[in-house]
């Protein structure tokens, strides 16, 4: 008994049934807009709806873009004028220790016996402040950029060198802080 029932079983799994065939494929094609499924995958030139998105995108993904690189423009701006504005700030306060430094300098030339221990502890705080005098020494080459010629020889023989220091001059990290006031002559 058991063979009769699995020879029918069989034959069933044998004949093929006609599978049902889609919409799709029974409905003549009339364009585009005609299968439910292909509706939201026309060309964006037959839909105009489609076609005004895709703009409004492409515009969105504009503006976006251009929001981010104002945005990093902008930080980029601000961390520069931070940097700045902290520089500005580090000079300012440097020069206002420049006529206690000065007087310093005029103290330890007067009396250069007793405050030797003085200079060394000077010059090192001025180097730890990266502050560093300016060469005016006698005979040195004059540099319009390091130096501030408060009088000078008529005679023009020669080349222009330092006479006398009157006020020396510093660098702060590489950058003019305050000329040498110097008198010059030609040589």
């Amino acid at each position: 008994m058991t063979k009769p029932q699995a020879e029918p079983h069989k034959a069933s799994q044998t004949t093929p049934h006609p599978a049902p065939q889609p919409e799709l494929q029974t409905k003549p094609h009339s364009g585009a807009h005609s299968s439910p499924h292909f509706g939201h995958i026309s060309d964006s030139s037959s839909n105009p709806e489609l076609e005004k998105l895709a703009q409004q995108n492409a515009e969105l993904i504009g503006d976006l873009q251009r929001t981010r690189a104002d945005f990093e423009n902008f930080r980029k701006q601000v961390d520069l004028q931070r940097e700045q504005a902290k520089n500005l700030a580090k000079h300012a306060t440097v020069s206002k220790f420049l006529p206690l430094i000065d007087n310093m300098s005029r103290a330890i030339k007067a009396h250069p016996d007793l405050l030797a221990p003085v200079q060394k502890t000077l010059d090192k705080t001025l180097k730890s402040l990266n502050l560093s005098v300016i060469d005016s020494n006698v005979g040195t080459t004059f540099n319009p950029e390091f130096h501030n010629a408060i009088s000078m020889e008529d005679d023009e023989s020669g080349k222009e060198v330092i006479a006398e220091e009157l006020i020396p001059g510093y660098l702060y990290e590489d950058q003019v802080l305050r000329a040498a006031m110097v008198r010059v002559k030609h040589q």
